[in-house]
């Protein structure tokens, strides 16, 4: 059961892209153009994978610089070791400059573990059906989450994170939940910063992973980062075992 479920991770981390978008599209266009056109990238690399493996690498690449917010993400697994406050804390210049390059070396370590990880995985989807719900997960006023389609909101009412939900049908009957959380970056493009499967939130899990490097290197941040491996599943396996 697991490894469906871990399966179904690998493409939903990868399923979405900017790639299709325009200016004018928001999180739902996005997530709902941009699943189809991996799903093509898949089936055409099924014909050359054998002779040219770095040719679907390379697409998977090409996808995920596109949508993924690379050093948000990373930010946000390294917690309070790469945040905002914490660099503020900092007093000198050489301090702040040894922060920037940590982050900088982390993020391009997170981003290309995650590439080798997952291209190799996407080529086992075995082409099921992938529905993307018409409806977006926002946060009021008042703080709570509530959904509104897709239809009846525009994208310049849209703040803060949106989160669009998909549902990726395999051998069982309930389909998978994956719930994207997206956000808009300085050029105002939606980007990725997150992703939830069957409630094990990915974001979360690699956070722990850091930390637990962290607690083992004795605080060591960068031999923490030397050691980088994008590993997640033992820990995804400990945290569904216990739902």
């Amino acid at each position: 059961m697991f490894k469906q479920a871990f399966l179904v991770l690998l493409l939903a981390f990868t399923g979405v892209s900017t790639s299709l978008a325009s200016d004018t599209k928001g999180p739902y266009e996005v997530v709902a153009d941009t699943t189809q056109e991996l799903l093509k990238v898949i089936e055409e690399a099924r014909s050359y994978i054998d002779e040219d493996e770095p040719r679907f690498t390379g697409e998977i690449l090409r996808i995920m610089d596109e949508v993924v917010d690379f050093q948000s993400f990373a930010r946000g697994v390294m917690g309070d070791y790469g945040s905002s406050q914490a660099y503020r804390r900092l007093s000198t210049d050489e301090e702040r400059a040894a922060f920037r390059d940590r982050v900088f070396r982390f993020t391009e370590t997170f981003r290309e573990g995650l590439i080798n990880t997952y291209s190799k995985g996407l080529l086992a989807f075995d082409g099921n059906r992938i529905e993307v719900l018409p409806e977006l997960l926002v946060t009021d006023a008042s703080g709570e989450l509530k959904k509104v389609s897709a239809d009846e909101i525009s994208d310049k009412d849209l703040q803060g994170s949106v989160s669009v939900r998909q549902e990726i049908y395999g051998e069982r009957a309930k389909p998978y939940e994956v719930i994207y959380t997206l956000r808009k970056d300085r050029d105002g493009q939606w980007k990725l910063r997150n992703v939830v499967i069957e409630g094990l939130n990915l974001g979360q899990i690699y956070k722990s992973q850091f930390v637990a490097a962290v607690e083992t290197e004795n605080g060591d941040i960068d031999k923490v980062i030397a050691n980088w491996t994008v590993a997640p599943k033992e820990v995804m396996e400990k945290q569904a075992s216990a739902q």
